[in-house]
């Protein structure tokens, strides 16, 4: 009973392990690997779908943008697409076809299995590479002409740029335009059309390059599609010759969906380009034609007004010199009978004179600015600049020009000399303040009461600069008779050594005070004087920390800073 129970058992056993075994085969073959690599392939696919829901033109503010604008974001989109699909690319011909080739190698019992996942891939479904080719190549397109457009917005940019505005006379439209400002278009419109001749060279150049890779690229396409139909034709593995002919589908799709397309359109812009080339350049010939006749008729214009000018400069200056002679004549005739007149004083006679060669000079000047003024005009030269400019000469001359004058050279050399700056403490006329402005003409500076001093550079006589570069505090201190003095100077010294050394004031003292010891002697005291040297400005705060550091010493060493007292001696005569 028992070895019947044993047998059935052995035989349900196994019943059951014949079914667990394809299972377990089934899912076996799928390793880790291979999942890794499909979920891979699926989440980048996952990723080009979910771009779509992120183009530029889904965003309400994308129609607010400028139309280069618009097209940069829709290029960066693409691109950015471009890159996922490529990826998606190459996770199926890098990863997973290799894969299953040596999955099929070295487990050729699953090749049935194999074979129908590899078709999955290698059709005309939605998983396929041919499939993921075909994106490719369109999104590939849509780059190529966004790239184009974007070049095209910024070559006419760039023309807008070039071209200046043609000025043409006042008027109704009748008058003509001068030979000289004709000349000065055609100038302006030969460079406007050179820049652009230029740019569109560049332009063919960077085009024949394109068209030179374009052409090797599909040379190299073709080469590659019959080296893969040679390999599909010569491998008798079922596998391997699926992924062979799958790999010439997508070469083709390629050569024909996106090289040849690329090729078409880059030729068709090197011809456009071609035609402008040539169109600028005929442009550039009829206008260097027009400007050689109208140099030949300015040469002309040029001879006859040359002639004119002579004709009418001679006249001019023989007039001016008939003018100059008769009052010379006219002055010297006044200046005897002033000479010969017995009623003037000498003095008065040398006031008359004076005045005479001011106004006969003064005449001189008349004389000669009207006879340019009549050359100007007779020449067709507009003189009402220069008359603009003389008036305002008159009236600066008129007003005072020469205490101005005075007070920008002085100020000039001020500056120059940097006798002061912004901010220094200066003495200026017997004045003492702060310089808050300096100019050609006055100097700004405020007293410690707030008053602010304004002087004209030309008034400066002394100036005392209490904050060049340095400053110096000055402390003087008095005491009794009856102490030692070379107690007090040790006292001295040890409090500008303490100063010296703290933190809150080392970096305003540019070295340690010194004590120079007795500077006089008064009445009723002896007089002490320690100098520190500062930085500018600082000296009045070291001299106010000095004396109350001196004072607190003093005190603890019971030296006495003495009133002033007088010593009453009386004597008794035996």
């Amino acid at each position: 009973m028992r070895k019947i129970q044993g047998t059935v058992l052995f035989v349900l056993l196994l019943a059951i392990l014949s079914l667990l075994l394809p299972a377990v085969e089934f899912q076996g073959w799928e390793s880790s690997e291979l999942r890794e690599m499909e979920l891979k392939f699926q989440e980048l696919k996952t990723q080009a779908t979910t771009l779509e829901l992120f183009a530029p033109e889904k965003f309400p503010d994308f129609k607010e943008l400028e139309k280069t604008n618009q097209l940069v974001e829709q290029l960066d989109f693409n691109k950015r697409k471009f890159n996922l699909l490529i990826a998606v690319y190459n996770q199926l011909e890098d990863k997973l076809f290799p894969y299953f080739l040596k999955l099929a190698k070295e487990r050729p019992e699953l090749r049935d299995r194999l074979y129908a996942r590899v078709k999955l891939y290698t059709g005309k479904e939605e998983n396929s590479i041919l499939e993921v080719q075909e994106k490719i190549n369109f999104v590939a397109l849509q780059i190529d002409r966004l790239e184009k457009r974007i070049e095209r917005l910024q070559l006419t940019a760039r023309n807008k740029e070039l071209t200046k505005e043609v000025k043409t006379l006042p008027g109704d439209g009748k008058q003509t335009v001068p030979i000289a400002v004709r000349i000065r278009q055609l100038e302006e419109e030969k460079n406007e059309n050179t820049a652009k001749l230029g740019v569109e060279e560049a332009n063919l150049a960077e085009l024949k390059k394109k068209e030179a890779k374009a052409v090797a690229k599909i040379e190299e396409k073709k080469s590659e599609i019959v080296e893969l139909k040679n390999k599909a034709d010569a491998t008798g593995d079922s596998i391997e010759k699926l992924i062979q002919q799958a790999f010439v589908e997508v070469r083709e799709a390629r050569l024909n969906g996106l090289e040849i397309p690329r090729l078409n359109a880059i030729k068709t812009f090197v011809y456009l380009t071609e035609n402008n080339i040539e169109t600028f350049k005929q442009k550039i010939t009829n206008i260097e034609k027009e400007n050689a006749l109208l140099e030949k008729q300015r040469r002309q214009e040029l001879v006859d007004k040359t002639v004119k000018s002579i004709w009418v400069i001679g006249l001019a200056l023989l007039v001016v010199f008939l003018l100059i002679k008769i009052t010379g004549w006219l002055g010297k005739n006044v200046k005897n009978r002033v000479e010969k007149s017995s009623k003037l004083e000498a003095h008065r006679k040398q006031r008359y004179h004076t005045l005479w060669s001011i106004i006969l000079s003064l005449i001189k000047i008349l004389i000669w600015v009207a006879a340019v003024l009549w050359v100007l005009r007779e020449l067709e030269i507009d003189y009402a600049p220069f008359l603009v400019a003389a008036g305002g000469v008159s009236l600066a001359v008129g007003f005072g020009a020469q205490s101005l004058v005075k007070d920008v050279v002085t100020g000039f050399f001020l500056l120059m000399e940097e006798q002061f700056a912004l901010g220094d403490f200066v003495e200026i006329n017997g004045k003492t303040g702060t310089v808050e402005k300096i100019s050609l003409r006055t100097i700004k500076f405020r007293s410690l009461d707030g008053t602010l001093n304004i002087i004209p550079n030309g008034a400066i006589a002394n100036v005392a600069n209490k904050t060049y570069q340095w400053s110096r505090a000055v402390v003087k201190v008095k005491v009794s008779y009856k102490q030692q003095p070379e107690k007090v100077l040790a006292v001295l010294k040890e409090v500008s050594r303490e100063m010296a050394v703290d933190s809150a004031w080392k970096d305003i003292l540019i070295e340690e005070p010194i004590p120079q010891g007795i500077m006089s002697f008064d009445e009723s005291a002896v007089e002490f004087r320690v100098l520190a040297k500062t930085i500018p400005g600082e000296q009045w705060a070291v001299e106010r920390e000095l004396h109350i550091r001196i004072k607190n010493a003093f005190d603890r060493e019971g030296i006495e800073i003495p009133y002033n007292y007088i010593n009453i001696i009386e004597r008794t005569e035996k």
